[in-house]
Order: C-alpha cells, then sequence, then structure tokens
C-alpha cells in the first residue's frame, strides 16, 4: 500500500501531525508512506520504517513548489492521499482514498480537526521513534545534572515571548522551591535563532547550574534530553509540543495564540495564559499580525508559580 502524505512545514504543525503518520502505520502496519514536508521538521521522521521518501517542500513565488511536487508524485498510483496542507494537487492525483485537510473552527484543536478529517474516533497521541544512540547520548550528557528545569524561552513571533526578567524572577523561584532543592539544574532548548532570548535570561538567574543547548541538537537530540528533565517551561511553540510528547510535565504560556487550538496535549500538557484573553490580544479589526511588540506582559510570576505547583 502506498501513502503520500504531506505534512506541515512548521515544527509545532509537524509534531501534532505524527497523530496522523501513526494511525495509518498502525491501521496499515506495511504500508509504505511517501511524505512530503518543509526542510525544518525533518529530523523527526529519521527513524519511522514506513516512510520510504521524503519529498522536501521549499517555497517558491506564485506557488510553483505544488508543480514541482505534482510532477513527482503523478506517476504513482496512490493509495491513500492525506494533504495535511489543503493543497490543489491533492484533488488531481488519482489514489482510492483522499483525506485533505479543511480548517474547519478556530476554537476546535488541531488534534481534533486531524481526528475527524480521518474519519475516526481517537487517534493516537503526537510521538516520534527516537533510536537507541539518542537516548544513549542524552543519558550520557546530562548524567551529571539533578532536578533538570527544561526551558523554551523563546518562539517563532515576538509578541508571545515571555519577558527574558520575567523567565529569570520565576527560575530563581523555582530554585527555592522544594520540589527542585538545591541541585537543580536549568536547561535550555531551542534553535541558533533563539539564543539571543536565552542570553537575556540567563543573566538575571542566580545559579552556575546553567547548560545552553540552543543551536546545538537535532530534534531527536532535543526530545530525548526532554525526557531526562523534571519539568518543562516555555512559550507557545514547536518546542514545547515536543516536550509534550515526552511526557514529562509541559507548561506552555500562552497569550497572542489560542490554547484552545494549539495548547500541548498529552497525559502530562498544561497551560497557563495571561490575564488578557486571545481576543483582547489580537480582536482588534486593525491588529497587525507582524507586530513585534511583546504582548505576554498580562502574565504574571505568580501564576506561572502556582500553574508548576499545582503540576508537581
Amino acid at each position: 500500500m502506498k501513502v503520500l502524505f504531506i505534512t506541515s512545514t512548521r515544527i509545532g504543525d509537524a509534531v501534532l501531525a505524527t497523530s496522523v503518520l501513526n494511525y495509518i502505520i498502525k491501521t496499515y502496519p506495511r504500508s509504505s508512506i511517501f511524505l512530503a514536508s518543509g526542510n525544518e521538521p525533518v529530523p523527526i521522521y529519521t527513524n519511522y520504517k514506513n516512510i520510504k521518501k521524503i519529498f522536501l517542500i521549499k517555497k517558491k513565488v506564485f506557488k510553483i513548489h505544488w508543480l514541482g511536487l505534482w510532477f513527482k508524485t503523478v506517476p504513482i498510483k496512490w493509495d491513500i492521499v492525506i494533504d495535511l496542507r489543503g493543497s490543489i494537487i491533492s484533488h488531481i492525483l488519482f489514489t482510492r482514498d483522499k483525506y485533505i485537510y479543511k480548517s474547519l473552527d478556530k476554537n476546535i484543536h488541531r488534534l481534533d480537526e486531524l481526528t475527524s478529517l480521518m474519519k475516526t474516533k481517537n487517534l493516537p497521541s503526537p510521538s516520534f521513534p527516537l533510536s537507541i544512540d539518542n537516548l544513549s547520548k542524552a543519558k550520557k550528557k546530562l548524567s551529571k545534572l539533578k532536578n533538570i528545569i527544561a526551558i523554551g524561552g523563546s518562539a517563532n513571533w515576538p509578541a508571545k515571548v515571555w519577558s527574558a526578567q520575567k523567565f529569570g524572577k520565576l527560575i530563581n523561584m523555582l530554585l527555592r522551591d522544594k520540589n527542585f532543592k538545591k541541585n537543580a539544574s536549568i536547561v535550555f532548548f531551542g534553535s541558533s535563532r533563539d539564543r539571543k532570548d536565552t542570553r537575556k535570561i540567563i543573566s538575571y538567574i542566580k545559579t552556575k547550574n546553567i547548560k545552553n543547548f540552543c543551536g546545538k541538537l537535532n530534534l531527536l537530540e532535543v526530545c530525548a534530553y526532554l525526557k531526562k528533565c523534571k519539568i518543562f517551561i516555555g512559550n507557545d511553540s514547536g518546542l514545547m509540543h515536543i516536550a509534550a510528547t515526552t511526557g514529562i510535565p509541559t507548561i506552555g504560556l500562552f497569550g497572542p495564540s489560542l490554547e484552545l487550538r494549539y495548547g500541548p496535549r498529552g497525559k502530562n500538557a498544561h497551560f497557563v495564559r495571561t490575564k488578557k484573553s486571545y481576543y483582547e490580544l489580537t480582536g482588534n479589526k486593525d491588529f497587525n499580525w507582524n507586530t513585534k511588540k511583546n504582548l505576554m506582559n498580562s502574565l504574571s510570576i505568580k501564576s506561572v508559580y502556582n500553574k508548576i505547583r499545582k503540576v508537581l
């Protein structure tokens, strides 16, 4: 059975979309999956045995990247086409079954939309397989650290990045908390783009037990390292969704993004949002979605700290 799976190009959406990928593999364990994806999420597919080929989607003017993908896929007789991008090519490919995404309601969680798309009652939780090498490397690198507090201090949009000063004050409170004690370690995760925000937070922290892995790990390594942590606290981001897949307590911080839509999902996933609602922050008809103004200011340190205490 040949399956074409056109997935998301953003890491967070791609992580959530693994629920569909896992469902297909569970339902059709001998399927051969041909996956179309942007470059950033590709590492998370490394250890899937069913994935036979990956078509990289590189955005081009006038959306001609879709034409390029069509030329690569049209000669193949597909059994199933799953298109989470809702692209036009899925409508003109020959296949037995089609599942083409169309947004239903932004107040519905993305995973619930995907469940509806696949016409099933439940999808497996988002997750992706790690290798023994990924896990052993994480164990070795973090072996000397105890009570690890993982921090995702940045995001792809400045408006939803909680301030460095508040992150710093929160971390200092946790270092005094009985759940972590004096031997707690602070570990930062993120891409190389997140180093600037991370350095700002570090300047406020009163401990030397700090590791900054921003830009030093691939996505599989990040996931393996997170499994060794006591808790993750971070802005709404792809990193937050990766943390949620590990099963460790995950606290997502929300403001100008909708938690009903993109809140972390998993057996130990939680969120806390700004005092101002999503609609108060973004509801103005003239709202500039390209703004660099920080919209997380009404999220208090106390509310995040209380959430952490409740979760632990």
